[in-house]
């Protein structure tokens, strides 16, 4: 994975559901490779696909920082929402 990060506009996110969030037992993470020009929307899918969730329901993702959640329109790519390597997201259902 690190020669992955070598290259430019190359980054990894850490996803998880809220529900798992949730539950005090919870530990562990999935790390997904990305890119600055993926879209969001594209990104959500491939979290969605990586925790094996229903790909039909309706969700919501929020980048997580320390001032906060920021939730991240499924409408820009990955550089325009602000999403930086190591970066933590929360999927939410709607």
């Amino acid at each position: 994975m690190a020669n992955y990060l070598k290259q430019e506009n190359q980054l990894i996110v850490w996803p998880v559901l809220k529900e798992v969030t949730e539950n005090d037992l919870f530990q562990g993470n999935i790390g997904i490779r990305t890119h600055h020009h993926m879209s969001t929307k594209e990104l959500l899918q491939v979290c969605l696909k990586a925790w094996k969730v229903n790909m039909e329901g309706n969700y919501r993702l929020f980048l997580i920082r320390a001032d906060g959640q920021i939730e991240i329109s499924l409408d820009e790519t990955v550089k325009e929402a602000g999403i930086r390597n190591g970066d933590y997201l929360e999927i939410i259902t709607a």
